[in-house]
């Protein structure tokens, strides 16, 4: 009796261990899964800008080859862990800290790690974030034919005083000849990174400054007012500064939505703009809930596990952390933590509301179990009849006039 179920039983057996690899396989075949996009932290600088609160490593000299033998044994990982889920990679984004320091050689040596153990889409957007002053033509070239197709440089200022103030490596001369030399090198898409509102600036000034960045035509722009983090050196000195009006701080705000709209810039995201077709996948994919795996000291990620569970991953912080992590064995399960429905709703609905696609109703009752407009319905309905937000069918997305309030907003939501 024994020898004729033992075979039914190791059947039995083999189907549940398989019935995860088929949902995950039904997933990706109906299209229940988000996107996959890969960010991978490259943590090092030369020197820690005063506003940054990002990790990152001031160092003399890069370690690129244990940084890279780490990060290439993390990925294998992860997709050992993943083997099932089919989804190709719709982007990769090399943020930091600041890539361009890393050799030509280690990015093509980083992006052949990543092909060797993910597929990517045949369109797959691959960013690299880019200082003026480590960014050569030479190193350009390199990154162009490793396949980097969109440079993100961080010129932050046009302005020569403004430049020193943000303690930037690079002066104006350095960041004009960057754009040039990557609009030479003809990467799909250029981004440049500004920001405004700092101490004495005036509205007048900041748009010689944004009439310059449209003028050198990239294809994306994002331009962020100057936030001061606890932890950061402007912390401590703010309070010398000259305050900021609020009414100023509302006009740098909307001069900066008016001028890039007429010029074709579209407002995607509370502080991103791009040219039809561009925005950055990356980051639409980060806003609007999608999954993406984080490589990398510090890096963290999102991970849908197709039966409607969300994991978070958050990687050691310190390089030296990572490598000892990845030095030796782990167990089965890579650390990761379920995020409760309602912490997913919050976060869908905190990262939804700063996207111009608004936050998808479906989707947040999907995560939470609740209908997003029966549950805050009385704030909705004062919001739309004050004409900050527009309830939809499909979504709620906040208008022109409701994107400055959004943080306001979400205070009284939570």
């Amino acid at each position: 009796m024994l020898s004729t179920a033992y075979p039914l039983v190791i059947h039995i057996l083999l189907w549940i261990t398989s019935l995860y690899a088929w949902r995950i396989k039904i997933y990706n075949i109906i299209g229940s899964l988000p996107p996959l996009t890969l960010y991978v932290h490259i943590p090092f600088c030369r020197r820690k800008c005063p506003y940054c609160d990002f990790h990152s490593s001031p160092v003399e000299e890069i370690p690129e080859a244990p940084f890279l033998a780490a990060v290439a044994e993390e990925l294998r990982r992860w997709r050992h862990h993943w083997a099932q889920d089919e989804r190709p990679l719709q982007a990769i984004f090399l943020g930091g800290g600041t890539p361009s320091l890393l050799s030509g050689a280690a990015v093509a040596r980083l992006l052949g790690s990543i092909q060797q153990h993910w597929r990517l889409a045949a369109d797959c957007e691959i960013t690299l974030e880019a200082n003026p002053e480590s960014a050569s033509l030479e190193k350009m070239q390199q990154w162009h034919a490793s396949g980097i197709n969109r440079l993100s440089l961080g010129i932050q200022a046009f302005d020569e005083e403004r430049l020193r103030f943000l303690q930037r490596p690079h002066d104006l001369a350095t960041a004009r000849r960057a754009i040039a030399a990557a609009q030479g090198v003809g990467f799909a898409a250029l981004n440049l990174d500004l920001i405004y509102a700092t101490p004495g600036q005036s509205l007048a000034a900041w748009g010689r400054e944004l009439a310059e960045a449209m003028a050198w035509q990239p294809q994306h722009l994002s331009c962020y007012q100057l936030t001061v983090e606890a932890g950061t050196p402007f912390f401590a000195q703010r309070a010398s500064w000259p305050p900021l009006e609020e009414a100023l701080e509302l006009a740098f705000f909307a001069e900066t939505r008016s001028r890039l709209a007429e010029g074709g810039w579209l407002a995607y995201e509370t502080s991103n703009f791009a040219q039809p077709g561009f925005t950055c996948r990356h980051n639409s994919n980060y806003w609007s809930f999608g999954d993406y795996v984080g490589i990398g000291p510090a890096a963290h990620g999102k991970w849908s596990d197709g039966s409607g569970g969300i994991w978070r991953t958050q990687n050691p912080v310190a390089l030296a952390d990572y490598l000892r992590l990845l030095e030796g064995e782990i167990g089965p399960d890579w650390p990761g933590v379920r995020v409760p429905p309602a912490e997913a709703g919050r976060e869908c609905l905190v990262m939804g509301l700063r996207h111009a696609g608004g936050v998808e109703r479906a989707l947040y009752q999907r995560l939470t179990g609740v209908d997003l407009l029966a549950q805050h319905r009385s704030r909705w309905m004062a919001w739309q009849e004050a004409g900050f937000v527009r309830v939809e069918a499909e979504r709620i997305c906040l208008t022109e006039q409701g994107m400055p309030l959004a943080d306001a907003m979400l205070l009284e939501l939570f």
